[in-house]
């Protein structure tokens, strides 16, 4: 049923997308730090990542977002010779809207999410899956290129979460459509 949401959601997006090209295009690109909260946050120190964003202009002050990237969490010390590490690589859709140069971003998607544990002894194992993933973010843009922001993400499968606070930097440049 989870299946079925998301793919109307994402379809709806998708449509949404397709009307956004009378709009301005804008990409932007950065790199995150987060910092791991709940049960998670028991267990991994602070990652680090980067992402890419696509927006699609609808209005005046919104924008259709499509967002992915990558962030890398490393165990806390504690067990010996064994090296763990979580990676995340989010596919998120939101919608942002900006308030001057401020701005609030929902978001809805799916990560996938991997768990890589090396020692001396065993080798390497590595374990794979995903997790419905929704994010909320806030931010400000500084002479429309320049972004700085805060936003909580959470993914969860059968009742287990991976949820993190991150601040971010990037920038962002505009494709300006021609039609």
């Amino acid at each position: 049923m989870k299946k079925t949401y998301f793919i109307l959601f994402a379809s709806f997006l998708i449509a949404t997308m397709a009307v956004a090209q009378k709009g301005e295009i804008i990409f932007g690109g950065g790199a995150d730090v987060s910092f791991p909260s709940g049960e998670f946050g028991n267990y991994f120190k602070p990652g680090f990542g980067v992402y890419g964003k696509t927006m699609f202009g609808v209005s005046k002050a919104g924008q259709v977002t499509f967002t992915s990237g990558y962030s890398s969490f490393k165990l806390r010390p504690g067990l010996a010779d064994v090296t763990t590490t979580f990676n995340q690589i989010p596919i998120l859709f939101g919608y942002r809207h900006n308030f001057n140069s401020f701005f609030v971003e929902p978001q809805l998607g799916y990560s996938f999410v991997g768990v890589k544990m090396t020692s001396e002894e065993d080798g390497s194992y590595t374990e794979g899956s995903g997790l419905v993933t929704w994010a909320a973010g806030v931010g400000y843009v500084f002479n429309n290129h320049v972004e700085i922001g805060a936003r909580y993400q959470s993914g969860s499968k059968n009742g287990s979460s991976v949820s993190s606070f991150g601040l971010r930097l990037g920038y962002n440049f505009s494709l300006k459509n021609s039609k």
